[in-house]
């Protein structure tokens, strides 16, 4: 490592340590931030600073992870993009152009270990890292749906590789390389409040915070922002009464309960979060931000509707839920998020944070609950994993965290 130009800075958010790279004295690094897709996060952007080691990287895998961003760069595509791309070639080959394959497949080549089945081009392309990364994502961009899909699962759809979670240890280094590469570009820093936060924030509205004393009105007059899709109206609920939505489902997140697991809703559900017009962009503010921590949650549940809802709590499979009516998910005001750690029933917290929410363990709690509380999104004080637009105090009892914002 060439210690004049690589120093490691460690940055403490408290309990979460974040690995900044600080590089310096590298010609070239001045690009600008890129445009911001809300929920998806930044485009694609172009970096052309010089390859040094990052971490366990050598100065070779990083410049192969650069021409890999590059050709998403030119292709137009999304910085999720680069990420997918850059953890499949590590999943693949550790950025190295192998010129071997493995057993499952003798005649694979390159970053992206590219079969001689003729979709990959020649062995010269399949040598080569910017054209090989090229086919790679221009079979990535023809994926329907992509940013639906997790990384993982997306790498393993252009991959096709007999194990579908192959890529699942290498999404958290493909995240946290392009972070890095884009840090020492300039184009991004770890732990601000970066465009792609900023931006969405500023379109939703004033500091990003939402209006939550209109929770029980209706949404029928308001658009689905970008990066998501209108799926109409629907009959929402607050506090006992029926309350005419507009639904929005987003783009680049997965949810798997009842009314947005894909086919739900009279077939308009795709497998996204869905939720309330109203709220539909702050909730991308929320995500962008949290992302841009290195974070890329899936969810079990977002709106539910009067009879959904009526099932789970009559008995059926949610011994937690509200009754019909009586919901923040029918109001499309609430998710909530799978894969934390501890036991998915009331009471089970590991103790209460300040503006009184039901604390669970792990980086990734801790950085949704304290970027929700800049966008308008509090933790139920009795579920750890359920996040949702409503003011702390509102029949809770509890002290209102944004006033001391």
């Amino acid at each position: 490592m060439n210690k004049g130009l690589v120093a490691a800075l460690a940055v403490v958010l408290t309990p979460v340590l974040v690995i900044v790279i600080a590089i310096a004295g590298v010609a070239g690094m001045n690009g600008a931030p890129a445009a911001v897709k809300c929920g998806i996060g930044l485009s694609a952007t172009t970096v052309d600073g010089e390859p040094v080691e990052i971490g366990e990287w050598d100065s070779t895998q990083v410049a192969n992870a650069m021409t890999i961003m590059n050709a998403a760069a030119d292709l137009e595509m999304s910085r999720r993009d680069q990420e997918i791309a850059v953890t499949t070639a590590i999943g693949e080959s550790t950025l190295r152009v192998l010129d071997h394959g493995d057993e499952a497949g003798p005649d694979s080549r390159g970053l992206f270990q590219q079969r001689d089945n003729g979709a990959w081009g020649t062995y010269e392309d399949r040598m080569d890292p910017y054209r090989s990364a090229t086919n790679f994502l221009k079979a990535l961009k023809n994926l329907e749906n992509r940013d639906s899909l997790s990384i993982t699962e997306a790498a393993h759809r252009v991959q096709g590789n007999a194990n579908p979670n192959h890529y699942a240890d290498s999404a958290e280094q493909g995240r946290e390389l392009v972070a890095a590469i884009l840090e020492a570009d300039g184009n991004y820093t770890v732990g601000a409040n970066n465009a792609s936060d900023t931006n969405c924030a500023a379109a939703a509205g004033a500091e990003g915070i939402p209006n939550q004393g209109t929770l029980g009105d209706p949404s029928t007059d308001i658009a689905c922002p970008e990066g998501s899709t209108d799926l109409g109206v629907h009959d929402g609920a607050y506090q006992g009464s029926v309350v005419p939505i507009r639904l929005c489902s987003i783009a680049g997140t997965v949810c798997t309960g009842s009314d947005c697991r894909a086919g739900d809703l009279g077939g308009l559900a795709r497998g996204e979060v869905v939720i309330n017009a109203r709220f539909a962009p702050y909730f991308q503010a929320w995500l962008a931000s949290v992302r841009e921590q290195g974070h890329d949650p899936s969810f079990s549940s977002s709106f539910r509707s009067w009879a959904s809802q009526s099932r789970i709590s009559g008995g059926g499979s949610n011994a937690n839920a509200a009754g019909a009516g009586k919901s923040h998910h029918q109001t499309g005001a609430a998710v909530d998020v799978s894969g934390l750690p501890g036991s998915y029933n009331k009471h089970q917290c590991t103790g209460t944070a300040p503006d009184g929410a039901c604390m669970t363990s792990g980086a990734l709690w801790t950085a949704m609950h304290a970027t929700g509380l800049q966008h308008g999104m509090t933790v139920h004080d009795q579920e750890f994993w359920h996040f949702e637009f409503i003011l702390s105090g509102d029949h809770r009892g509890r002290s209102n965290p944004f006033a001391q914002l």
